[in-house]
């Protein structure tokens, strides 16, 4: 056996260089191409750039909020630390697509140094040595890193990688503050609750999530409590503090909005409610989710892989199967991973739409640890040399499925997810805004009439024109007019400029089109017919 750990041994110095190509793997990743790939702004990408833009340079969003808690956008209150966080870097970068995703890209990088060193904490805590745990991290961080589930959501504009980021670090200010032999400052439990706080402003999931979290930890902890007392008093308060601006709005605004999502609201007998809860659980833990594409929008996954690789599955099913075959001595780092992969999707369950990889995306740090701890089961199963070889086929077979992932990525996803991500929308209004502006020596028009086949295209106007808001809503936008249905009449209006889906059937006038805006996936976006003059 101490030939084996000698094997798996790594040295502090080893540590730090492999932690930091890691990192720099990880930043490749999730920055290459960013502003490109998945080609396409969503409309909540859009109306988290516009938003940021509008409070950073007049403090009130697009419905003249001064700086609102809950973000009204279109009726799904978004949460606002986001957004406030892209103002700056819209501000920074200007106003493009690139510039909306660099903070989301950022929390995924972040996600991955706060889940290594965590669970460098975590593991010395249950008493495992300094070498084992450093190697367990980083095996940890590589899952996390070369994860698809994870990739995806830090290359868009989805809010629940900010949380998740959050979330981590927040388990690193607290295991860092019980640490051995630690003088238990104050400072690392200022640290853990303002990064829960943040991840509760960040994204709707972890409003469910990061308390029950927080109980569980207190739960494990409930030993230790009494003598530090005063501590996490303070804690809590500032806790409370910090949390006063969400409670209020919970209460007096639209905070608790989005609980209308839930399956509590749909009127369910009793009956029907157990029977949901039992479907949509199983709807996030089926094999078809986890590792065959099933998703009900190419916004939240490829449609062709799962969440999570084979691979990693296989080592969680390995960690499952330790865990039973061990029953009088369980295994804290699986019991653990359970508890969070069980949190991570209680939101998602309890939603209307399943399966749904965003709101449960909580739910990945669980399934990282679990392939950790069957992984680390192993050399204790087997207790020869050959375990090394194993482990190695292991991991180079990881690397071929997430190189045929990321293969499939940028070259499938990136092409047939033109609808998902509404492709076309700024390609088309950055070629009609100089015509209402009468820029570029483009004659000016009186009217844009625009296709709202797509959904929101206002949003898109008021990001690419980076209108201000009390522009905005003073009538800026009365040059537009945005229908539901453009017909062969709207193509005789004068001076008019006229933007069609390709869901608009205009009578043989299709390849009359001035200039036609395409997709990734190659198909017609939209077609654009200049009508100018009196």
């Amino acid at each position: 056996m101490k030939k084996i750990k000698k094997i798996f041994s790594i040295s502090a110095k080893q540590y730090l260089w492999s932690v930091i190509l890691v990192l720099l793997i990880a930043t490749v990743l999730r920055f290459y191409n960013l502003g490109n790939v998945p080609h396409g702004m969503t409309w909540d990408e859009a109306a988290i750039g516009y938003n940021g833009y509008a409070i950073f340079t007049t403090r009130r969003d697009e419905w003249l909020k001064r700086l609102p808690i809950s973000f009204w956008s279109f009726g799904d209150y978004k949460a606002p630390l986001a957004i406030y966080l892209n103002g700056f870097f819209t501000f920074l970068f200007g106003m493009n697509l690139f510039a909306v995703r660099f903070p989301f890209a950022v929390f995924g990088v972040m996600a991955i140094l706060g889940f290594i060193l965590w669970l460098k904490l975590f593991l010395e805590e249950q008493s495992w040595e300094e070498n084992q745990s450093r190697l367990w991290s980083l095996v940890g961080g590589v899952l996390l890193t070369f994860s698809p589930w994870h990739l995806h959501y830090s290359r868009a504009g989805f809010e629940s990688g900010m949380a998740l980021s959050l979330m981590i670090w927040g388990l690193f200010f607290w295991q860092k503050f019980w640490q051995k032999n630690s003088k238990k400052n104050t400072l690392w439990l200022l640290l853990f609750t303002i990064s829960w706080v943040a991840a509760i402003y960040s994204y709707h999931s972890a409003k469910i999530f990061i308390p029950l979290l927080g109980l569980l930890l207190v739960w494990q902890k409930r030993t230790l409590l009494r003598e530090n007392i005063s501590k996490l008093s303070i804690s809590a308060v500032l806790g409370l503090v910090g949390l006063a601006p969400f409670v209020y709005d919970s209460i007096f605004g639209k905070g608790l909005e989005r609980a209308g999502t839930l399956i509590f609201s749909q009127k369910l007998s009793f009956i029907e409610l157990i029977k949901t809860v039992i479907y949509q659980a199983w709807a996030h833990l089926s094999p078809s989710f986890l590792f065959f594409g099933e998703t009900t929008t190419l916004r939240h996954g490829d449609g062709r892989g799962g969440v999570l690789l084979l691979t990693t599955g296989l080592a969680c099913l390995l960690a499952i199967f330790t865990l039973f075959k061990n029953k009088k001595k369980p295994n804290k780092l699986t019991t653990f991973s359970l508890w969070l992969i069980f949190l991570g999707f209680l939101p998602a369950i309890l939603g209307t739409e399943v399966p749904h990889s965003n709101r449960g995306l909580l739910a990945l740090p669980g399934f990282i640890l679990l392939a950790v701890s069957g992984l680390k089961s192993l050399p204790e199963m087997i207790k020869n040399r050959s375990v090394k070889y194993l482990l190695t086929l292991f991991f180079f077979g990881h690397l071929i499925l997430f190189a045929g992932y990321l293969n499939s990525y940028y070259k499938n996803f990136a092409a047939e997810s033109a609808d998902a991500f509404q492709d076309g929308y700024l390609e088309a209004f950055e070629f009609v805004i100089p015509y209402e502006k009468g820029l570029d020596d483009k004659p000016k028009v009186d009217k844009i009439i625009f296709s709202s086949d797509y959904g929101q295209p206002y949003i898109y106007a008021l990001f690419a024109r980076k209108t201000n808001p009390i522009w905005y809503q003073g009538g800026s936008l009365i040059k537009y007019e945005f229908k539901d249905e453009v017909t062969i009449g709207d193509l005789e209006r004068k001076n008019t400029i006229v933007v069609a889906s390709n869901e608009d059937e205009l009578l043989g006038e299709n390849d009359k089109a001035d200039h036609i805006v395409y997709g990734s996936d190659g198909s017609i976006r939209f077609r654009i017919y200049l009508n100018l003059g009196q």
